[in-house]
């Protein structure tokens, strides 16, 4: 095919363009042709459909299509070689595959609702048309849901320029269906599409067509699929992976969780001990290795429009606005404008988590001190070093870093880095618990994010905390040291930050854990340090929440092996699920521990929690 302005297309070279796309398919090539007009006609690899998007003309101020599987496109009136290469590409795809289906999709100017209408004039693709109608309807828009309708019987049913008379598909088994999209996206006015509406409406168009594909491919062709995504295209624009890249680079300069964490917590316990507990404690932290402003620009000149793939193109977008927050939160430590970006990337506490937390530290009683062995910093070390060995006896790629600093207390995974604090005292019942909790899932849940092609996978997906954080108190309780106590410290953190977020202030909210809830005064203030640090940080409701919303995932028939595949939130594994059935994911390397002596012994804590449990299950039967 030629451009436009170039001499007519002959009779000789439309036979050979035809000749060519049947080529192609009988020998699994891919099609990637110019359409006359400056159309395109795509086709990773030859499968039993192809999605046509018709535009008036080029300089359309809004696209349907995006990186698929199948797919053309088509600027105003088709001319008789686009016919012919097209015809020719559907009964080659039906001879493949003993039938196919071609839909041609396009605005309607005329309908300004949120309508889509799917449009036939051949009886025998009515029970296709109605499975489309059915994968449209109700579909959810920001502001609205769509609705959709099957339109048939008539000749013009498809349009004015329709492509084929449709007997002449029927015969060699090619269904032949069009979409009528209403133009509710555009303004009137301008002319000018609302652009998050119309990249929603686009994403969940491609994946209503994929499901009504997959109802077509498995019914009325060879062509052989087990799930819908299959059915997407696995090739991946360059610009993904550079984009990926560059984000990972950004988010990787900063180490957000030691930068937002004081580095004086005991000299400030002493302080506020001195005041009687009554003067707030002054912290300090780490000097900023980076200027959030001059990363800030970078992350916002980075081409996530030219990212086609809906699903992969929310992924970066959803992480450089998460980025963006951190920063932000960076560069306002010490004032209220860090409290509010902590809001925007970890959320508050409603009401119903706020319940369970004071109904926990209501029904069970403060720890009692732990006594027999202890284990210090070292000791510690030493039994984290032996999980590193067992899990890079499966993964050799994995090499796994932990230090031991005089400046930090505590434990903290940071890029897949295991830091302990030089003060650290284990009693010997939580060490466990302890290892599975930060090597076994947080360790490990980097490094199988490192495997994959997706590399945001081991910095984190944004919100990915609750589940990290739910998944690892979930593993201390699968090698039985999710203790009472335990309990009580995630349950005291949500009631400290939801004191907090209340307007009261620091030595209000110790007061509360102290004297209201029986915790000791040191215990009383790292809690409530924890929740004003940096000027509010709202993090530490991940850990009962994540529980409680993991807990619910379970227990609703959700499996637990893609949520090691790396970091992520659990309203990312639909898109998870779907990148590994494209075979752009690949399956983790790793699995940990104590999900693994589990499967050894038949799953029985796993059945258990697929039978749904609540955090008042997990409760051992005999108090700390």
């Amino acid at each position: 095919a030629r451009t436009p302005g170039s001499m007519a297309v002959t009779t000789d070279e439309t036979a050979a363009s035809a000749e060519a796309l049947r080529r192609s398919i009988l020998n699994d090539a891919p099609i990637d042709v110019e359409l006359p007009g400056g159309g395109r006609l795509y086709l990773e690899r030859p499968v039993p459909f192809v999605t046509l998007y018709r535009y008036p003309a080029r300089e359309a101020a809004y696209e349907l299509h995006g990186e698929e599987a199948a797919y053309g496109t088509l600027f105003g009136a088709p001319d008789e070689p686009t016919r012919t290469q097209l015809l020719a590409l559907m009964i080659a795809l039906s001879d493949r595959f003993g039938a196919a289906l071609l839909v041609e999709v396009w605005v309607d100017e005329t309908q300004t609702s949120p309508r889509l209408s799917v449009r036939t004039t051949q009886d025998q693709v009515a029970a296709a048309a109605e499975a489309l109608r059915e994968r449209l309807d109700g579909m959810r828009l920001p502001y609205f849901d769509l609705h959709a309708e099957v339109v048939g019987g008539q000749a013009e049913a498809l349009g004015p320029d329709a492509l084929f008379a449709d007997e002449s598909l029927a015969r060699r088994e090619v269904l032949h269906l069009g979409l009528a999209v209403g133009k509710f996206f555009v303004d009137a006015e301008s002319g000018l599409p609302d652009v998050p509406l119309l990249r929603a409406l686009r994403s969940r168009l491609h994946r209503a067509l994929r499901r009504a594909y997959y109802d077509f491919v498995r019914l009325q062709t060879s062509y052989r699929a087990t799930h819908f995504d299959q059915l997407g295209h696995r090739r991946t624009s360059p610009v993904v992976w550079d984009i990926d890249h560059e984000l990972v680079e950004i988010s990787t300069q900063f180490r957000f969780l030691e930068l937002a964490t004081p580095t004086n917590d005991a000299a400030a316990y002493e302080a506020f001990a001195e005041s009687g507990f009554r003067r707030e404690p002054v912290f300090h932290y780490r000097f900023l290795p980076v200027d959030p402003e001059a990363l800030k620009r970078r992350l916002f000149n980075l081409p996530i429009d030219e990212v086609r793939d809906p699903t992969l193109a929310f992924i970066l977008r959803d992480k450089r606005d998460e980025t963006f927050h951190m920063l932000d939160m960076l560069a306002h430590r010490g004032d209220e404008q860090f409290l509010y970006g902590s809001l925007q990337v970890f959320g508050g506490v409603r009401d119903e988590l706020r319940a369970i937390a004071n109904s926990l530290l209501t029904i069970v009683p403060p720890a009692r001190a732990a006594r027999g062995e202890r284990l210090d910093a070292e000791a510690f070390a030493a039994r984290a070093q032996a999980e590193f060995d067992y899990l890079s006896a499966q993964h050799p790629e994995a090499h796994m870093r932990l230090r031991v600093r005089e400046d930090f207390t505590g434990l903290m995974v940071s890029q897949g880095e295991l830091t302990i604090g030089h003060t650290l005292s284990v009693p010997s019942e939580r060490v466990e618990a302890l290892i599975q909790h930060e090597v076994g899932t947080h360790v490990l849940t980097y490094w199988n994010g490192r495997a994959q092609p997706l590399t945001l996978l081991h910095t984190g997906t944004p919100g990915y905390e609750d589940l990290q954080e739910g998944l690892a108190v979930l593993s201390e309780w699968f090698v039985g040291g999710l203790t009472a106590g335990r309990f009580r410290t995630l349950a005291a953190r949500v009631v400290a930050i939801d004191h907090m977020l209340r307007g009261n202030d620091f030595a209000s909210t110790w007061r509360l854990l102290h004297e209201g809830h029986g915790i000791a005064p040191r215990a009383a203030f790292a809690t409530t340090a924890r929740a004003f640090r940096g000027g509010g940080f709202t993090k530490d409701a991940v850990y009962l929440r994540g529980l409680v919303e993991l807990l619910a995932y379970l227990g609703d028939g959700g499996r637990l092996e893609p949520l090691l595949i790396g970091k992520l939130r659990l309203a990312y594994v639909p898109m998870i699920e779907e990148l590994t059935e494209r075979g752009i994911l690949r399956p983790a390397p790793l699995q940990p521990r104590w999900y693994r002596d589990d499967a050894v012994a038949g799953h029985p804590k796993l059945d258990l929690l697929s039978r749904g449990l609540t955090v008042f299950d997990l409760l051992p039967r005999t108090t700390d």
